[in-house]
């Protein structure tokens, strides 16, 4: 259940998700709804913003445990640091959790870490570079590949501004949507400058 979208460039840091939440395991056909309503992000401060997709229940005690820290000084390393460490604690579904997480490091510098329970939650950090964007994007039963070629990076080139990303972000939301009955078209969205 859930998609979660993020984009990532030298001065910003724009994420975006659905809003469903569905009983897990999913059914084939209609699955039982729990909420339209419940974002798969959180900006934990000016500089880190976090988003997940799977096992809701397991990702928010996992980005719950942020709040046993003064959030506004954690650093875009700490809060990977926490949410791998609490994640490898905690009883997740089959269906598993996928963390993306941007923003400011410790230099300054905005980078992206990837990290899953699929992958024993071992973070991939890549630091965004200039003229270029870094594009994530997870769902719990769509692969989202041909959606990010098709939705941002085929259109990459095009965008001008934080708007022109949001767009794109939302138009791919939409398109997963459209595909995946554990997703839907209620878009949340989180930006670090």
């Amino acid at each position: 259940m859930s998609a979660i979208l993020a984009v990532c460039g030298e001065n910003f840091c724009a994420m975006a998700s659905d809003g469903r939440m569905v009983e897990e395991p999913a059914t084939l056909g209609k699955p039982h709804i729990l909420t339209e309503e419940l974002p798969k992000l959180r900006k934990v401060n000016r500089n880190v913003c976090v988003g997940f997709a799977g096992d809701t229940l397991a990702a928010v005690q996992a980005v719950n445990a942020l709040d046993e820290y003064n959030v506004q000084y954690l650093t875009f390393e700490k809060v990977v640091k926490v949410l791998c460490a609490r994640l490898r604690e905690i009883n997740v579904l089959p269906l598993g959790v996928r963390f993306l997480v941007g923003g400011r490091g410790r230099k300054g510098g905005f980078q992206m870490a990837t990290f899953s329970t699929d992958n024993g939650c071992q973070p991939e950090i890549r630091p965004a570079q200039p003229g270029a964007f870094l594009i994530e994007g997870a769902c719990a039963h769509t692969d989202v590949a041909p959606l990010l070629d098709e939705y941002l990076r085929a259109g990459a080139e095009k965008w001008r501004t934080l708007d022109d990303i949001a767009a794109s972000l939302e138009d791919c939301i939409r398109a997963i949507a459209a595909r995946d009955e554990t997703a839907n078209d209620k878009i949340y969205r989180q930006l670090i400058y």
